[in-house]
Protein backbone atom coordinates (compact mmCIF):
# COMPACT_ATOMS: atom_id res chain seq x y z
CA UNK A 1 0.00 0.00 0.00
CA UNK A 2 1.00 3.20 -1.13
CA UNK A 3 0.28 6.88 0.32
CA UNK A 4 0.17 10.39 -0.69
CA UNK A 5 -0.06 13.71 1.70
CA UNK A 6 -4.26 13.61 0.51
CA UNK A 7 -4.44 10.23 2.24
CA UNK A 8 -2.95 11.35 5.47
CA UNK A 9 -4.90 14.61 5.47
CA UNK A 10 -8.14 12.85 4.40
CA UNK A 11 -7.64 10.61 7.22
CA UNK A 12 -7.11 13.23 9.70
CA UNK A 13 -10.15 15.66 9.06
CA UNK A 14 -11.89 11.95 9.88
CA UNK A 15 -10.83 11.27 12.65
CA UNK A 16 -10.32 14.23 14.23
CA UNK A 17 -13.66 14.75 15.13
CA UNK A 18 -14.20 12.09 17.21
CA UNK A 19 -10.81 12.78 19.39
CA UNK A 20 -11.19 14.21 22.62
CA UNK A 21 -7.80 14.59 23.85
CA UNK A 22 -7.27 18.43 22.03
CA UNK A 23 -3.80 18.50 23.23
CA UNK A 24 -3.08 15.73 21.00
CA UNK A 25 -4.45 17.57 18.29
CA UNK A 26 -2.61 20.52 19.25
CA UNK A 27 0.70 18.79 18.98
CA UNK A 28 -0.06 17.18 15.57
CA UNK A 29 -1.42 20.65 13.75
CA UNK A 30 1.29 22.59 15.31
CA UNK A 31 3.81 20.71 12.88
CA UNK A 32 1.15 19.44 10.63
CA UNK A 33 2.67 19.34 7.14
CA UNK A 34 5.77 17.93 8.52
CA UNK A 35 4.03 15.20 10.71
CA UNK A 36 1.96 14.44 7.95
CA UNK A 37 4.60 13.98 5.27
CA UNK A 38 6.38 12.06 8.00
CA UNK A 39 4.00 9.70 8.35
CA UNK A 40 3.79 8.99 4.94
CA UNK A 41 7.87 8.50 4.13
CA UNK A 42 7.02 5.68 7.29
CA UNK A 43 4.55 4.11 5.63
CA UNK A 44 5.41 3.47 2.22
CA UNK A 45 9.32 2.65 3.45
CA UNK A 46 7.57 -0.23 5.69
CA UNK A 47 9.20 1.66 8.64
CA UNK A 48 6.04 2.50 10.62
CA UNK A 49 6.24 0.59 13.55
CA UNK A 50 3.06 0.79 15.97
CA UNK A 51 2.69 2.53 19.37
CA UNK A 52 1.49 1.11 22.86
CA UNK A 53 -2.47 0.86 23.70
CA UNK A 54 -4.26 3.09 26.22
CA UNK A 55 -6.19 0.33 27.79
CA UNK A 56 -9.11 1.30 29.85
CA UNK A 57 -13.03 -0.21 30.50
CA UNK A 58 -15.95 1.65 29.97
CA UNK A 59 -19.27 0.96 31.41
CA UNK A 60 -21.68 0.13 28.31
CA UNK A 61 -24.55 -2.29 29.35
CA UNK A 62 -21.83 -4.23 31.08
CA UNK A 63 -18.18 -3.58 31.46
CA UNK A 64 -16.42 -3.66 27.75
CA UNK A 65 -12.42 -3.10 27.50
CA UNK A 66 -11.09 -0.33 25.38
CA UNK A 67 -7.48 -0.16 23.62
CA UNK A 68 -7.07 3.31 22.81
CA UNK A 69 -4.52 4.30 19.74
CA UNK A 70 -2.05 6.59 19.59
CA UNK A 71 -3.79 9.88 16.87
CA UNK A 72 -0.80 8.58 14.32
CA UNK A 73 -2.11 5.16 14.83
CA UNK A 74 -5.35 5.99 13.67
CA UNK A 75 -5.08 7.61 11.13
CA UNK A 76 -3.07 4.64 9.32
CA UNK A 77 -5.45 2.45 10.36
CA UNK A 78 -8.13 4.13 8.97
CA UNK A 79 -6.13 4.37 5.63
CA UNK A 80 -5.45 1.02 5.69
CA UNK A 81 -9.18 0.19 6.28
CA UNK A 82 -10.10 2.48 3.23
CA UNK A 83 -7.42 1.10 0.85
CA UNK A 84 -6.82 -2.44 1.96
CA UNK A 85 -9.97 -3.57 3.68
CA UNK A 86 -13.03 -1.71 2.12
CA UNK A 87 -12.57 -2.73 -1.13
CA UNK A 88 -13.69 -6.52 0.28
CA UNK A 89 -17.15 -5.31 0.91
CA UNK A 90 -17.97 -6.67 -2.52
CA UNK A 91 -17.45 -9.90 -1.24
CA UNK A 92 -19.56 -9.88 1.94
CA UNK A 93 -23.41 -10.92 1.24
CA UNK A 94 -26.22 -8.56 1.57
CA UNK A 95 -27.43 -9.64 4.91
CA UNK A 96 -24.43 -9.73 6.81
CA UNK A 97 -25.43 -6.29 8.56
CA UNK A 98 -22.97 -4.45 10.90
CA UNK A 99 -20.82 -1.21 10.46
CA UNK A 100 -21.29 -1.46 6.87
CA UNK A 101 -22.34 1.72 4.75
CA UNK A 102 -26.10 1.73 4.44
CA UNK A 103 -25.90 -2.10 5.89
CA UNK A 104 -26.18 -1.42 9.86
CA UNK A 105 -28.77 -2.09 12.52
CA UNK A 106 -31.28 -0.46 10.68
CA UNK A 107 -31.03 -2.68 7.90
CA UNK A 108 -30.62 -5.42 10.01
CA UNK A 109 -33.69 -4.65 11.67
CA UNK A 110 -35.47 -4.07 8.01
CA UNK A 111 -34.47 -7.28 6.81
CA UNK A 112 -35.83 -9.42 9.58
CA UNK A 113 -39.24 -7.32 9.38
CA UNK A 114 -39.30 -8.37 5.56
CA UNK A 115 -38.31 -11.79 6.40
CA UNK A 116 -40.84 -12.24 9.64
CA UNK A 117 -43.53 -11.25 6.83
CA UNK A 118 -42.96 -13.07 3.71
CA UNK A 119 -42.44 -16.44 6.19
CA UNK A 120 -45.61 -15.60 8.56
CA UNK A 121 -47.52 -15.10 5.30
CA UNK A 122 -47.00 -18.46 4.53
CA UNK A 123 -46.55 -20.56 7.65
CA UNK A 124 -49.02 -20.36 10.73
CA UNK A 125 -46.11 -21.93 12.74
CA UNK A 126 -42.07 -20.95 11.78
CA UNK A 127 -38.91 -21.52 13.73
CA UNK A 128 -36.08 -19.38 14.70
CA UNK A 129 -32.44 -20.08 14.69
CA UNK A 130 -30.18 -17.30 16.85
CA UNK A 131 -26.80 -18.04 17.49
CA UNK A 132 -24.31 -15.92 19.07
CA UNK A 133 -20.25 -16.58 18.95
CA UNK A 134 -18.43 -16.88 22.99
CA UNK A 135 -16.28 -13.94 23.08
CA UNK A 136 -16.02 -13.63 19.26
CA UNK A 137 -13.49 -10.35 19.28
CA UNK A 138 -11.05 -12.02 21.70
CA UNK A 139 -11.30 -15.43 19.96
CA UNK A 140 -10.76 -14.40 16.18
CA UNK A 141 -7.42 -16.54 14.85
CA UNK A 142 -4.88 -14.49 13.42
CA UNK A 143 -3.77 -17.38 10.83
CA UNK A 144 -7.39 -18.33 9.68
CA UNK A 145 -8.29 -14.60 8.97
CA UNK A 146 -4.91 -14.27 7.25
CA UNK A 147 -5.63 -17.22 5.53
CA UNK A 148 -9.32 -15.83 4.59
CA UNK A 149 -7.96 -12.56 3.37
CA UNK A 150 -4.84 -14.38 1.14
CA UNK A 151 -7.60 -14.81 -1.54
CA UNK A 152 -7.78 -11.34 -1.80
CA UNK A 153 -4.91 -9.28 -0.66
CA UNK A 154 -1.47 -8.94 -1.97
CA UNK A 155 1.62 -10.31 0.52
CA UNK A 156 2.43 -6.84 0.83
CA UNK A 157 -1.50 -5.99 2.03
CA UNK A 158 -1.38 -9.28 4.37
CA UNK A 159 1.77 -8.03 5.87
CA UNK A 160 0.28 -5.09 6.76
CA UNK A 161 -3.08 -6.32 8.21
CA UNK A 162 -0.85 -8.94 10.86
CA UNK A 163 1.35 -6.49 12.16
CA UNK A 164 -1.92 -4.68 13.12
CA UNK A 165 -3.32 -8.31 14.34
CA UNK A 166 0.46 -8.68 16.32
CA UNK A 167 -0.33 -5.94 18.76
CA UNK A 168 -2.31 -7.96 20.72
CA UNK A 169 0.72 -10.34 21.41
CA UNK A 170 2.69 -8.17 23.58
CA UNK A 171 2.95 -8.73 27.29
CA UNK A 172 1.72 -5.71 28.33
CA UNK A 173 -1.96 -6.07 27.29
CA UNK A 174 -2.63 -9.03 29.24
CA UNK A 175 -0.99 -7.59 32.72
CA UNK A 176 -2.82 -4.07 32.01
CA UNK A 177 -6.25 -6.44 31.70
CA UNK A 178 -5.23 -7.99 34.97
CA UNK A 179 -4.68 -4.86 37.09
CA UNK A 180 -7.67 -3.67 35.60
CA UNK A 181 -10.01 -6.80 37.20
CA UNK A 182 -10.94 -7.81 33.68
CA UNK A 183 -10.98 -11.78 33.60
CA UNK A 184 -11.02 -12.55 29.57
CA UNK A 185 -7.29 -12.40 28.46
CA UNK A 186 -5.65 -12.45 24.86
CA UNK A 187 -4.25 -15.20 23.77
CA UNK A 188 -1.25 -15.93 21.61
CA UNK A 189 -1.91 -14.74 18.08
CA UNK A 190 -5.69 -14.66 18.70
CA UNK A 191 -7.93 -11.88 19.01
CA UNK A 192 -8.51 -8.28 17.70
CA UNK A 193 -7.56 -5.23 19.15
CA UNK A 194 -10.61 -3.34 20.60
CA UNK A 195 -11.88 0.03 19.81
CA UNK A 196 -9.52 -0.62 16.33
CA UNK A 197 -11.16 1.21 12.93
CA UNK A 198 -9.43 -2.07 10.85
CA UNK A 199 -10.96 -4.68 13.76
CA UNK A 200 -14.91 -3.81 12.96
CA UNK A 201 -14.29 -4.77 9.42
CA UNK A 202 -11.86 -7.75 10.11
CA UNK A 203 -14.73 -9.38 12.67
CA UNK A 204 -17.34 -8.56 9.87
CA UNK A 205 -14.76 -10.08 6.96
CA UNK A 206 -14.14 -13.23 9.10
CA UNK A 207 -17.19 -15.04 8.86
CA UNK A 208 -18.05 -14.40 5.11
CA UNK A 209 -17.12 -17.94 3.88
CA UNK A 210 -19.54 -18.72 6.31
CA UNK A 211 -22.19 -17.08 5.70
CA UNK A 212 -22.09 -17.90 1.68
CA UNK A 213 -21.81 -21.40 2.92
CA UNK A 214 -25.69 -20.83 4.96
CA UNK A 215 -27.15 -18.92 1.88
CA UNK A 216 -25.83 -20.89 -0.88
CA UNK A 217 -25.13 -24.16 0.32
CA UNK A 218 -27.34 -25.13 3.38
CA UNK A 219 -30.44 -22.95 1.29
CA UNK A 220 -30.97 -20.98 4.09
CA UNK A 221 -33.55 -17.67 2.54
CA UNK A 222 -33.99 -16.18 5.80
CA UNK A 223 -30.42 -15.06 7.06
CA UNK A 224 -29.07 -12.44 8.60
CA UNK A 225 -25.70 -11.42 10.77
CA UNK A 226 -24.74 -9.13 12.69
CA UNK A 227 -21.30 -9.16 14.01
CA UNK A 228 -21.52 -12.18 16.28
CA UNK A 229 -25.31 -12.61 16.59
CA UNK A 230 -26.46 -14.51 13.63
CA UNK A 231 -30.46 -15.48 13.08
CA UNK A 232 -32.45 -18.08 10.75
CA UNK A 233 -35.86 -18.18 9.98
CA UNK A 234 -37.36 -21.62 9.01
CA UNK A 235 -40.78 -23.53 8.70
CA UNK A 236 -39.16 -27.01 9.98
CA UNK A 237 -37.42 -27.17 13.39
CA UNK A 238 -35.56 -30.21 12.52
CA UNK A 239 -34.12 -28.76 9.21
CA UNK A 240 -32.84 -25.93 11.58
CA UNK A 241 -31.72 -28.21 14.37
CA UNK A 242 -29.35 -30.31 11.45
CA UNK A 243 -28.26 -26.60 10.29
CA UNK A 244 -26.97 -25.90 13.93
CA UNK A 245 -25.32 -29.46 14.05
CA UNK A 246 -23.68 -28.54 10.71
CA UNK A 247 -22.82 -24.97 11.88
CA UNK A 248 -21.09 -26.16 15.62
CA UNK A 249 -18.86 -28.67 13.54
CA UNK A 250 -17.89 -25.65 10.73
CA UNK A 251 -16.85 -23.37 13.44
CA UNK A 252 -15.13 -25.68 15.57
CA UNK A 253 -13.29 -27.07 13.50
CA UNK A 254 -12.59 -23.80 10.82
CA UNK A 255 -12.76 -21.03 12.66
CA UNK A 256 -11.45 -22.60 16.16
CA UNK A 257 -14.87 -20.56 17.68
CA UNK A 258 -17.45 -21.68 19.95
CA UNK A 259 -21.23 -20.71 19.83
CA UNK A 260 -22.26 -19.48 23.43
CA UNK A 261 -24.80 -20.45 25.72
CA UNK A 262 -27.54 -17.76 24.51
CA UNK A 263 -28.34 -19.94 21.09
CA UNK A 264 -30.93 -21.50 20.70
CA UNK A 265 -33.96 -22.52 18.50
CA UNK A 266 -37.41 -20.67 19.31
CA UNK A 267 -41.04 -20.94 18.00
CA UNK A 268 -42.50 -17.76 16.42
CA UNK A 269 -44.86 -17.60 19.67
CA UNK A 270 -42.14 -18.11 22.46
CA UNK A 271 -40.56 -14.27 21.35
CA UNK A 272 -36.96 -13.71 20.97
CA UNK A 273 -34.92 -10.43 20.89
CA UNK A 274 -32.15 -9.85 18.14
CA UNK A 275 -30.39 -6.26 18.24
CA UNK A 276 -32.58 -4.95 21.40
CA UNK A 277 -35.72 -5.63 19.96
CA UNK A 278 -38.23 -8.63 21.33
CA UNK A 279 -40.27 -9.83 19.00
CA UNK A 280 -42.99 -12.29 18.41
CA UNK A 281 -45.42 -13.05 16.04
CA UNK A 282 -49.09 -14.39 17.00
CA UNK A 283 -52.12 -14.45 14.93
CA UNK A 284 -50.41 -13.63 12.17
CA UNK A 285 -49.16 -10.26 13.96
CA UNK A 286 -45.72 -9.55 14.61
CA UNK A 287 -45.15 -7.38 18.12
CA UNK A 288 -42.27 -5.40 18.73
CA UNK A 289 -41.48 -4.08 22.03
CA UNK A 290 -37.10 -2.41 23.02
CA UNK A 291 -35.93 -4.01 25.58
CA UNK A 292 -35.56 -1.52 28.17
CA UNK A 293 -31.23 -1.60 28.23
CA UNK A 294 -32.00 -0.93 24.54
CA UNK A 295 -34.05 2.51 25.33
CA UNK A 296 -31.80 3.76 27.86
CA UNK A 297 -28.89 3.06 25.39
CA UNK A 298 -30.77 5.43 22.60
CA UNK A 299 -31.80 8.19 25.17
CA UNK A 300 -28.06 8.55 26.23
CA UNK A 301 -27.27 8.34 22.47
CA UNK A 302 -29.53 10.72 21.94
CA UNK A 303 -27.67 13.23 24.12
CA UNK A 304 -24.30 13.04 23.13
CA UNK A 305 -22.69 13.63 19.55
CA UNK A 306 -21.80 10.57 17.69
CA UNK A 307 -19.46 10.65 14.76
CA UNK A 308 -19.83 7.90 12.19
CA UNK A 309 -17.11 6.73 9.89
CA UNK A 310 -18.01 7.53 6.19
CA UNK A 311 -16.09 5.31 3.15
Amino acid sequence: MKVEFKDIEEAYLKIRKSIRNKKKLYLFEKNYYSNCNILVDKINSGNYIYSNYHIFTIKEKKIRLIMSSTLEDKIVNHIVCKKVLLPLDKYLIDSNCATRIERGTSYARYLLDKYLVKIKNKYNTFYILKFDFSKYFYNINHKVLLKKLSKYLSNEDLLLIKEILNTTNHDYINNTIRKLGMSTFYKKDTGLPIGNYTSQFLAVFYLNDLDHLIKEELSCKYYIRYMDDGIILDKSKEKLKEILRILESIVNRDYLLEFNNKTKIYKNTEGFTFLGINYKVKNNKISRRIISKTRRRLLKKNNRYCFKYEK
